[in-house]
C-alpha cells in the first residue's frame, strides 16, 4: 500500500476501532499495521525523547517485523506526529491570547493600571501591532518577457554589413600572425615618486 494512501488511512482510522475499520472495508493486513501503528503512536507520546532507532528497536521487538517495515512505521509516525505538533502549536497561541485576555480584565476590575498596561504591551508584541503587515508586492505575479538571442541587428534598427563575417575572416588574416619577433630593450632607471608624486615647487 502506498505510503500517502497509508497516511491518509491512518488520518481517519488512527483510533477507530475494528468494527468501524471493518464496516468502511479497511482489509484486515491494514487493520493490523492501523493498530501496530497506534501502538507506538502512544508509546512515543510517553517518552518522547526516544530516538528514532530506538522505536524502530521497540517495532522489531513487540511485532516482530524486519527493520525496513519499522522504518516505515517510523516515517508515518513521525508524520503523524508532526500534524498533532501543529496543532498543538497552534491551540497554545490561541490559549496564550486568552491568558493575556483574562489578566487584562482581572487587572481591569482590581483597577491596577500597570498590569492592564503590561498585559496589553504582551499581546502587542507577541500579535506584533507594532510591526507594518506584509505587503504582497505581487513580484509572483511578474512574467518574464520571452527574450530570445539573436545576431541580427535589425531587431536593433542597425543596417547590417554586407558579409560582415567574412569582412572579420579577413581582418583576422591580416592583421593575425604566429611568428614572435624578438625586439631589444634597455632598462631605464628612475624614482617613481618623482613622476607620479612630483613635489609642489617653492
Amino acid at each position: 500500500m502506498p505510503v500517502p494512501a497509508t497516511i491518509e488511512v491512518c488520518e481517519k482510522y488512527l483510533f477507530a476501532d475494528v468494527n468501524e475499520m471493518a464496516a468502511d472495508g479497511i482489509p484486515e493486513l491494514i487493520q493490523q499495521r492501523l493498530i501496530r501503528l497506534r501502538d507506538m503512536y502512544n508509546y512515543w507520546l510517553q517518552f518522547p525523547r526516544k530516538k528514532d532507532l530506538e522505536i524502530v528497536q521497540e517495532l522489531e521487538y513487540r511485532y516482530k517485523i524486519s527493520k525496513s517495515s519499522a522504518y516505515d512505521d517510523v516515517r508515518i509516525i513521525k508524520r503523524l506526529l508532526g500534524d498533532l505538533a501543529k496543532t498543538t502549536k497552534d491551540y497554545h497561541r490561541y490559549k496564550f491570547c486568552q491568558m493575556i485576555d483574562e489578566t487584562f480584565e482581572m487587572a481591569r476590575r482590581i483597577k491596577d493600571a500597570r498590569a492592564m498596561g503590561a498585559a496589553a504591551n504582551y499581546y502587542g508584541k507577541y500579535t506584533q501591532l507594532d510591526k507594518e503587515d506584509i505587503l504582497d508586492k505581487g513580484y509572483d505575479k511578474i512574467i518574464v518577457q520571452p527574450f530570445e538571442p539573436t545576431d541580427d541587428p535589425t531587431v536593433l534598427g542597425i543596417k547590417p554589413i554586407p558579409n560582415v563575417r567574412d569582412r572579420i575572416k579577413s581582418k583576422i588574416q591580416q592583421y593575425w600572425s604566429d611568428d614572435i619577433e624578438d625586439v631589444d630593450f634597455e632598462e631605464v632607471e628612475f624614482n617613481e615618486d618623482d613622476i607620479f608624486n612630483p613635489k609642489p615647487k617653492e
